[in-house]
């Protein structure tokens, strides 16, 4: 009934809204579709490493995992969004893997700034992220002219590394405010948050060790 009701909602938001999807393998994407993004908190820039069947994250060669997740952790950080925008109710999924224990995501971003040296840097956005231990919805925001963050949302169940998810969202009105609901792994959860964008560009992000995407796909309403 579940996998029923999830169709029947995506077949809904394609019903009024446009579509954009691509596969990461060789050959299946075009990178003039995205816009590579730093974080505000490092000066890292990081790319994709393409392989025949997906795209990487560039991590520091010779690193183990521990260091990837801890000091060479800012040296893992690649993301890019799509230049068109969305707005209303939106469904996005992309499968993705993690090889150690995390940490691949969904970005949704309302806006992109510029670091001091013009590079596309984020601003307010959010981060839908799987791990080992998970499900993390992260809000970034700019507090007293200083990147923060807080945790929005969670939910906690076994997932393993070097094993491919989808990850799938729905960010949509309800009668109680904006809601965005997350499936993975045969997993549902949701929560109500008002700070939602209403108009947003949306994106991978691989940090934290090694991260592989396999595809990605968006139906809602395009802005631009």
């Amino acid at each position: 009934m579940r996998i029923l009701l999830i169709a029947v909602l995506l077949v809904s938001l394609q019903s009024f809204g446009g579509e954009f999807k691509c596969s990461f393998a060789k050959g299946g994407w075009n990178p003039d579709n995205w816009i590579l993004v730093k974080s505000a908190r490092w000066d890292y820039f990081g790319g994709w490493v393409q392989k025949s069947d997906c795209i990487e994250n560039e991590t520091p060669a010779g690193a183990t995992p521990k260091e990837l997740l801890g000091k060479y952790s800012h040296d893992t950080y690649t993301s890019m969004v799509t230049k068109s925008m969305f707005k209303g109710n939106v469904a996005i999924s992309a499968e993705m893997e993690f090889t150690d224990r995390m940490a691949p995501l969904i970005v949704i971003a309302s806006e992109l700034g510029k670091s001091a040296k013009g590079i596309p840097e984020y601003r307010d956005h959010f981060e839908i992220v799987i791990f080992d231990k998970g499900v993390n919805v992260w809000h970034h925001y700019y507090k007293d002219g200083k990147p923060s963050w807080k945790k929005a949302a969670f939910s906690r169940f076994p997932l393993k590394p070097n094993k491919r998810y989808t990850l799938k969202i729905v960010i949509k009105k309800s009668k109680k405010g904006k809601m965005m609901s997350l499936f993975v792994d045969g997993r549902e959860f949701g929560y109500i948050d008002d700070s939602l964008p209403g108009v947003f560009h949306v994106g991978i992000t691989g940090c934290e060790g090694l991260n592989k995407f396999y595809d990605f796909k968006v139906v809602g309403e395009v802005v631009k």
